[in-house]
């Protein structure tokens, strides 16, 4: 590999991941949750709190905060390669 070709093989690596990210953070903002949010158990409520949330969805809402956690890290090291290629 050339010299000359590294900033650019570098910044086209950013570019890639800054893809990957945003495909992330898009695909769990779009995503909707199917299923039941609270228990259906009336015996779980009291008057005065409101309704459990279903560990079904207590799975999909931290899946969710993963994956988009994921998104911003790919963005962030998209975005830091293509500084730094900038720099070489």
């Amino acid at each position: 590999m050339c010299p000359e070709n590294i900033p650019k093989t570098i910044n086209s690596i950013g570019l890639l991941f800054d893809i990957l990210g945003a495909w992330f953070v898009a695909i769990e903002v779009v995503r909707k949750f199917k299923g039941e949010k609270y228990e259906k158990d009336p015996s779980l409520y009291a008057a005065d709190k409101p309704p459990y949330d279903s560990a079904e969805y207590k799975k999909w809402e931290s899946s969710k905060f993963i994956f988009m956690w994921l998104g911003l890290a790919f963005l962030t090291i998209g975005f830091i390669l293509q500084i730094s290629s900038n720099w070489l």
